[in-house]
């Protein structure tokens, strides 16, 4: 069984408040931390090898020590909990029945970033959360661990949450610091990037949620400690949120050492394919990743087990790997058709485009209706090749990765499915009635032994 660092308390009646998370070791990473320096902090967290849990992955202590440090200039925390990304739900099970964690993890943060006032950016969507994690904030300066001189340390922090208006393109650090300034979130051009000129064009580190509470075991623990869990440089633990055609979806912590396969099929974890159905496809970071075929989600481009970890999960490139992206698990049965599940995901892209750039505004379009014409069993063999020829000029050539968000689900899909929309093509009457299941893609369906 997996080591749980985030979630071995998430069912401790009471957790969420103060009185019972304190009682279980609450807030002793704010104490240690306190008695370091913050240059001792940072380098802690570079130990850990902790890597960005949103979606980038890039190593958090790096990002941490390249804020710019001007004299006299307020720095700031922002906290990225806009989850909006199809297929995750992890941040939102921490905010919800673990508040003080991340609340926590802030606190050290902030300590070690020199910033005085931090801030939550949420979806909108998570009003019941805004409270929940307004109520723990309000508990923590009530007990001393927020507002001025906490703990008589001399350092003073204040933590506010902002709710999003409910857009995806938020989630986009840029586009978030525009959003909290009050204004469109528009993506900004980079650079400056938010380090130099970030909210209110102050210096600004900008982390997702559960990469914040991962600050908590990492002081608690050292981050050499944290280090010997997982492999390579996936360290610590991982949240997935598993969902889709599985009998048992939920938020599971692991240590990024297990197997594709074990992690699907064990009872600790999914518990199988649901319904006695047999596994197509999965989408293993989030909707934006490239979507594998059983035969390559289970197995490397070298021939090994693929692991659930940053380096196994995109071993290969896109044309054999996918990515671990925010740990969205999506996964799909063999009933489930890729054509299908490609036109939704592309009509959430092209609804959630800011229209900026003008490849990913009128792309978005494109394919959003190309791709319904398929479906509808209107479309001609053309159209693949057009869809192919419009992902491969939306990607790379945007402000933000929204257009690479968009385009990689329709690559991946006429990639490792192209026989699949052939088969729409051909038969424009029995796509709109039949399933594009077993019988036609026995070779990448994948049977337990």
């Amino acid at each position: 069984m997996s080591k749980k660092l985030l979630l071995a308390k998430a069912h401790v009646p009471g957790i969420r408040t103060y009185e019972v998370y304190r009682h279980e070791g609450g807030y002793t990473s704010v104490e240690k931390a306190l008695k370091m320096t913050t240059d001792e902090v940072v380098e802690e967290v570079k130990k850990s090898g902790l890597r960005g849990r949103g979606g980038a992955g890039f190593p958090t202590g790096m990002k941490w020590s390249f804020i710019a440090k001007p004299e006299g200039v307020p720095r700031h925390l922002v906290v990225n909990a806009d989850e909006s990304e199809p297929g995750t739900f992890k941040d939102r099970y921490l905010m919800e029945f673990i508040p003080h964690l991340l609340i926590e993890g802030m606190i050290v943060s902030s300590y070690a970033l020199g910033s005085n006032v931090s801030y939550i950016y949420i979806r909108g969507e998570y009003a019941w959360i805004t409270n929940i994690l307004e109520q723990a904030i309000d508990e923590a300066k009530a007990n001393g661990w927020l507002g001025k001189n906490i703990q008589g340390s001399g350092f003073d922090c204040e933590i506010y949450v902002q709710r999003g208006g409910g857009a995806y393109i938020c989630g986009e650090e840029t586009a978030l610091i525009e959003s909290l300034e009050g204004k469109r979130g528009n993506p900004r051009i980079k650079p400056p990037f938010p380090a130099v000129k970030g909210v209110w064009e102050r210096p600004t580190v900008v982390n997702n949620v559960e990469s914040i509470a991962a600050v908590v075991p990492i002081i608690n623990e050292g981050g050499e400690e944290y280090a010997k869990i997982g492999i390579g440089r996936s360290t610590g633990t991982k949240l997935i949120s598993a969902c889709g055609n599985i009998n048992k979806p939920g938020i599971y912590e692991i240590d990024m050492t297990i197997s594709v396969e074990e992690f699907i099929y064990s009872d600790e974890y999914c518990g199988g394919i649901a319904n006695g159905k047999k596994l197509k496809a999965c989408i293993p970071g989030g909707s934006s990743v490239p979507i594998l075929p059983a035969n390559l989600l289970l197995t490397t481009a070298k021939g090994e087990k693929r692991l659930m970890n940053y380096e196994s999960l995109s071993d290969g490139g896109f044309a054999t790997g996918s990515m671990m992206g925010s740990g969205g698990f999506i996964v799909l049965d063999e009933d489930q058709c890729i054509v299908r599940n490609t036109y939704t995901l592309a009509r959430f892209y092209r609804h959630e485009s800011c229209g900026q750039c003008s490849p990913c505004r009128e792309g978005t379009g494109w394919m959003e209706k190309i791709l319904q014409k398929i479906e509808t069993g209107k479309g001609e063999m053309s159209d693949i090749d057009l869809l192919w020829d419009i992902q491969r000029k939306i990607e790379g050539n945007t402000i933000c990765p929204l257009g690479d968000a968009a385009a990689w689900p329709v690559a991946a899909a006429i990639r490792h499915f192209r026989d699949e929309f052939e088969w729409h093509v051909n038969n424009p009457t029995l796509c709109l009635t039949e399933n594009y299941g077993l019988r036609h893609y026995a070779d990448k369906i994948h049977v337990p032994v």
